[in-house]
């Protein structure tokens, strides 16, 4: 891809719309919040007063993001409390231009190292940096200061007690929302042709549950422990899925269409009691189990149907792992109505657990950051640089009271990479001057109708904003610029002596982000290799972790979590690189290759996982399963290793064990392997067989990558 490629489709990724992260009942609660703080700030008599409670609520509302309600009214309270504190401090160093833009330079560094802890955490830097910027060109008596910090912190906070209204109602709303979402889409896996085929998805939701309902404050009680209870049979849930669908892949491959249909009737009567498991939740209602009585009489066709086959290992395999399955439902079932209902109809009692701040682990994360070669550390400097230097010039220009727009831009556009960067800033350009245009046409047009028409148009185009989302960076880009035109004439300033140097000012600052990226770079595609080899670390550690027979339920799903995560920050970091106009295609392919034959990989680990889990179910030791495939284990093990090694230094893999010869090893101790190990030893086997391809596949790739360097280099 050439460079003008690269660009083009960076372009028109920004116009892409993705509405799967917008919520018109979040975005319209949040526009209330800024609406009722507006009309509080105008009935006092002070616009000014109006205008920092509207900025307070929409920087609040802006961390309105999915979470448990406790999560929730942390990362809003603490967003409020940064921002009001930022702005007070700002006006009292608004006095002295040096202790001005000190108090910029720390806060911009700190916003940029708080990236590598998340965006939730960096989003807290965000507010406190925007709300420092805009209030330092206004010095004030220290009153008043403290009283502005109050309004920014007292309107932050009334959004946020607006977000979770919905608490003494339905305390576990959003857990029970995030586990809905779960089993759908854990239902929608079992509807497809080919669900082993399926790129990764329910993954990425189990992340998203786990985060909710054991992350940061979750609550406890009974009904939490239900929603623990559903996330784990989630997890299991999971692997039986692949591991059906595994044996209708095999069953096509020989043309056991009775078997096929059997598998294939199960599957949809386990996705019709998903469904019903993730209705009870998302409705808040008693569980009907009328959904488990098709599984019941499926599973029983599964067995009828398997006997006629006892020559058919795979047949035995999917009457366990069907059994397993029925059996995972009908404990699903058992716990969906106390979660469901929330302690309606066993009181629950609940203890208030001790919120506590892991310190430890953020501090480790930024300290391992604060290097040269960092992408984090050097996204902190060039903020601190830009937003410092702009802010100090804008001082010494004409206008300067309003010079503070192009500091705030370069803070919301710049990112740690060239890719992001230019997405967001292409977006926010071509947002910014659409929005500008409605903002202006709007106001006049309401002009007639005095504050009480800017203020609905202020709700309304708060509206847009949070329904738009972060996917949709052009949509969202108009919608706050038009809030901005509003706002601003609400405050004295007409938007017709706003609109252009608005629209400037958003030029300069994108130019001045990209430059910023591209004179100091930090390519994405140099952190890719790193990315890579951590997934191949990760699957590493997987696969070791469930051919231990030791191994424990804790150890498992830590094991699964840092597997999934290791994949979403990796393609992550795959769709960074192919917006970058740098030379690497070598790269960029290898990291491609590399990242599909590792899906290829980690799908037949989970089918010996499920293999696992389903043994135990059955009572049946894994011992002599494990101890067969260890010798193989160790050989994936080694293999793994030189590859990690190979991504790192961009060197061909070395002393790679001979992957066929130790499947067929496998293969010859497996056949002495006794009856209950020997019910899934052909879906173990070809398990094997999967992970030897990728394997030897993925040594392939890195030696092409390592020859065609030599060549490039020569």
């Amino acid at each position: 891809m050439s460079a003008t490629q690269a660009v083009a489709r960076t372009f028109k990724r920004s116009l892409r719309l993705d509405f799967s992260q917008s919520d018109p009942v979040v975005a319209a609660r949040n526009a209330f919040g800024v609406g009722l703080a507006l009309v509080f700030g105008l009935l006092s008599g002070n616009p000014a007063i109006a205008v920092f409670a509207a900025v307070g609520a929409m920087f609040a509302a802006f961390a309105d993001r999915p979470g448990s309600y406790r999560l929730r009214l942390a990362r809003m309270s603490a967003t409020s409390l940064a921002a009001g504190l930022a702005g007070g401090l700002s006006v009292l160093c608004a006095h002295s231009v040096p202790a001005s833009l000190l108090l910029i330079a720390v806060l911009s560094f700190i916003t940029g190292m708080a990236l590598s802890l998340g965006l939730n955490v960096a989003q807290i830097g965000i507010a406190a940096t925007a709300v420092a910027i805009v209030l330092n060109r206004f010095p004030m008596p220290p009153v008043d200061a403290l009283g502005i910090s109050a309004v920014v912190v007292a309107a932050g906070l009334v959004q946020s007690l607006l977000a979770i209204a919905g608490w003494p109602l339905h305390r576990h709303a959003p857990e029970r929302a995030v586990l809905a979402d779960l089993y759908d889409g854990l239902a929608a896996r079992t509807r497809q042709a080919h669900p082993r085929m399926a790129a990764p998805g329910a993954g990425t939701l189990l992340d998203a549950a786990r985060g909710t309902i054991t992350g940061f404050g979750h609550g406890h009680g009974p009904s939490m422990q239900s929603y623990r209870g559903l996330l784990d049979e989630a997890e299991r849930i999971r692997l039986e899925i692949m591991a059906l669908a595994y044996c209708l892949e095999r069953f096509g491959r020989v043309d056991r269409q009775e078997q096929r249909d059997a598998v294939h009737g199960l599957l949809g009567a386990a996705g019709t009691a998903l469904d019903a498991v993730a209705q009870c939740l998302r409705k808040g209602t008693v569980f009907d189990p009328a959904p488990l009585r098709p599984v019941d009489a499926a599973l029983a066709n599964v067995e009828e149907v398997m006997a006629n086959y006892p020559d058919s290992p795979t047949g035995r395999f999917a009457a366990m792992h069907g059994r397993a399955l029925a059996g995972q439902l009908r404990a699903c079932g058992r716990m969906a109505t106390p979660g469901a209902v929330e302690g309606r109809v066993a009181e629950e009692t609940a203890r208030v657990g001790r919120v506590r701040l892991a310190v430890q682990a953020p501090l480790q994360v930024i300290r391992a950051n604060l290097r040269w070669d960092s992408a984090i550390a050097r996204h902190a400097i060039r903020l601190t640089v830009l937003v410092t230097a702009t802010d100090g010039l804008a001082r010494l220009l004409p206008g300067s009271d309003r010079g503070y727009w192009i500091s705030l831009m370069v803070l919301l556009l710049l990112r740690p990479d060239f890719a992001a960067t230019l997405h967001r800033t292409s977006a926010r350009l071509a947002g910014t001057l659409v929005g500008l245009g409605i903002g202006t046409a709007a106001v006049y047009l309401a002009a007639p109708g005095g504050r009480v028409a800017l203020v609905a148009l202020v709700v309304v185009f708060v509206f847009g904003v949070r329904l738009a989302g972060a996917p949709n960076a052009f949509f969202m880009g108009t919608w706050t610029a038009a809030y901005l035109v509003a706002l601003l004439d609400l405050a004295g300033s007409p938007a017709a002596q706003v609109v252009v140097p608005r629209m400037l000012d958003t030029l300069v600052a994108g130019v001045l982000a990209v430059a910023a990226t591209v004179v100091w770079p930090a390519w994405e595609r140099s952190y890719l290799p790193a990315r890579i080899g951590e997934l191949l670390a990760a699957y590493r550690h997987y696969l070791g972790v469930v051919a231990n027979p030791a191994t424990g339920k804790a150890e498992l799903d830590s094991a699964r979590s840092a597997a999934r995560l290791a994949r979403s920050n990796a393609q992550a970091s795959l769709e960074r690189t192919r917006g970058e106009p740098v030379a690497g295609r070598t790269t960029l392919d290898v990291g491609e290759g590399v990242l599909v034959q590792s899906h290829v990989l980690v799908q037949a680990v989970m089918i010996i996982d499920a293999a696992r889990q389903s043994m135990h179910v059955e009572n049946q030791p894994v011992e002599g399963l494990l101890g067969k495939l260890a010798p193989f284990v160790a050989d994936c093990t080694a293999v793994l290793q030189s590859c990690e090694k190979a991504v790192a230094e961009g060197a061909p893999p070395r002393g790679v064990p001979q992957m066929r010869e130790a499947y067929n090893q496998l293969k010859d101790a497996l056949d002495a392997v006794g009856k209950g190990p020997g019910t899934v030893r052909q879906a173990v086997l070809d398990a094997a067989d999967a992970i030897t391809n990728a394997l030897d596949t993925m040594v392939h790739l890195l030696r092409g990558q390592a020859k065609a360097d030599t060549t490039n280099r020569r």
